[in-house]
Parts: structure tokens; C-alpha cells; sequence
């Protein structure tokens, strides 16, 4: 068995999958910007919910930029020279594998494709990831388009800022799957364009995944983002195919569970 952890700016997400997997207990609780309290709610977590003695490894994704099996960087996230491998080894004496989370969805959801995929989470922040014929592209392993910059109504701003889910929240007043008004998608669109249009014609994707809470409404406007991006487009560069993550809100689990497996092989 391989237990997963998904470690979110607003939640942190618990699975332990089987060897052939399959998702046997999930559960989740708020992700706490104080690194200590985090841990001891995580590791309490672990010890009442999991039989860790079961546990072949632990697979953690982690927002930002991972270096050696340790986050460097946590966007969104406070923490500062937090070693949760470390610690993870120590209290469970299991092998600890992180990587980033979108990263390692990524990987959940393009691992069969050939040619290059582009997935793009619009959550807390907005994470991506880029393979190429299933394989992360080591160039693009600190792929972090949620923090370029573009101008909006003639303010700069970060793209997450403008078009992750919380800022769609912020912007209406409710949840991105409780927006109906047909303008309000409209402006949807033009804020996900700001950063999709460049990505896709520098990256040049044959397929763009989409997942996070606003990722995952695509059918909304799909429509729309593909005329948008058929006008917006160089003409040297194809409109590539628009999908929805096939493992929704576990993409990430998913990821981390192929990641661990293929770590222990290599071992």
C-alpha cells in the first residue's frame, strides 16, 4: 500500500491506495500556514486514520518548487526550511518521496499521451506542469505560471491573482461552481487567456489538461476559450486539445501514487 498526501494552500488531502491502485480511505483537513501545528495534525492524522506498518512508502506532493526530495519554495505557504521528509522517515521509518503537486498530476494525467502536455491547476494559486510523451520535461520542473505577471485593466498583476479559483471567489462572491451569469464567464475566459495565450505559444502543447476547482468547470467555457484562442493564436501555432483532468480533485493523489511506485523500482 502507498499512502499519499496532497498538501494544498487551503487543504491537505490523505489517501492510501493498494498496490494496483485503488483508493481504499481518504480524508482531508485544513491545510495550517504554521509549519509545527501542521505537522503534528498531519502526523496525528496518519497514526489514527492509517496503519502505517502497512505502508510501502509515503508520496508527498508539495506546492512550489522541490529540490532534493525537499520544498524550497511554497508559494502560497509561509513555511520556511521545512525538511518533511525528514521528518516523515523518522516518525513512520517508511521511504518519503516528494515532488511537486502539479508535477505529479501531471504525470497522473498524461503518463499514456505521446507528444507534450501542459496541465494547469486553478486553485488556491495556479500550478502547471509540462511532459513530453508521459516523461516531465526537466527544463520545465519548476514550471510556476501562476506568478507571471500580465496587465489587466491596466494594473499588473500575477495571473493567480486574476484567475485562480480563490480569486474568481474574491472577484463574485461565491464559488466558481455557483456562477451562472453568462458575462461572468466571459471574464473568466479573458482572465485564464492572459496566461494561456503565451504559455501555449511558447510551450506548444498538443493538449492542455485542466483541473482545480475552476479547471474543472471547463465545459462551461470551452467554447468560448477555444474561439478566444483560435483569434489570440499565431498562426504558426496549433490550437491545442482543451481536456479535463480524468482524475478530478485526485489528480494529484494519482500522481503521487505512479511517482512512488516508479521511485521504489528505480531503488
Amino acid at each position: 500500500m502507498f499512502l499519499c498526501i496532497d498538501i494544498g494552500g487551503t487543504k491537505t488531502l490523505l489517501a492510501l491506495l493498494s498496490a494496483d491502485g485503488k483508493i481504499l480511505h481518504a480524508i482531508k483537513f485544513p491545510t495550517i500556514d504554521d509549519q509545527d501545528k501542521f505537522y503534528a495534525t498531519l502526523k496525528r492524522q496518519i497514526q489514527v486514520n492509517f496503519v502505517p506498518t502497512k505502508v510501502k512508502a509515503i508520496s508527498v506532493a508539495m506546492p512550489g518548487i522541490v529540490k532534493r526530495n525537499k520544498a524550497t519554495y511554497l508559494g502560497n505557504l509561509s513555511w520556511q526550511d521545512f525538511d518533511l521528509a525528514t521528518l516523515l522517515q523518522q516518525d513512520f521509518a517508511k521511504p518519503v518521496f516528494i515532488e511537486n503537486d502539479a508535477n505529479l498530476a501531471t504525470l497522473a494525467e498524461a503518463r499514456h499521451c505521446t507528444g507534450r502536455s501542459l496541465y494547469l491547476t486553478f486553485s488556491t494559486g495556479i500550478g502547471g506542469g509540462i511532459v513530453e510523451d508521459g516523461r516531465l520535461i526537466q527544463r520545465y520542473r519548476d514550471f510556476e505560471p501562476g506568478h507571471y505577471e500580465y496587465v489587466h485593466h491596466g494594473q499588473k498583476s500575477e495571473w493567480e491573482d486574476l484567475a485562480a479559483a480563490s480569486a474568481i471567489n474574491r472577484t463574485y462572491g461565491k464559488l466558481v461552481n455557483d456562477i451562472t451569469d453568462p458575462t461572468a464567464w466571459q471574464d473568466i475566459v479573458e482572465r485564464i487567456l492572459l496566461g494561456l495565450v503565451p504559455i501555449t505559444s511558447t510551450i506548444k502543447p498538443a493538449r492542455i489538461i485542466f483541473g482545480g476547482p475552476l479547471g474543472l468547470m471547463l465545459n462551461h467555457y470551452r467554447v468560448n476559450l477555444r474561439r478566444a484562442l483560435d483569434h489570440e493564436l499565431p498562426v504558426s501555432v496549433k490550437r491545442p486539445r482543451l481536456l479535463v483532468a480524468k482524475y478530478g480533485s485526485y489528480s494529484v493523489i494519482y500522481g503521487s501514487y505512479f511517482y512512488a511506485k516508479a521511485q521504489l523500482a528505480r531503488r
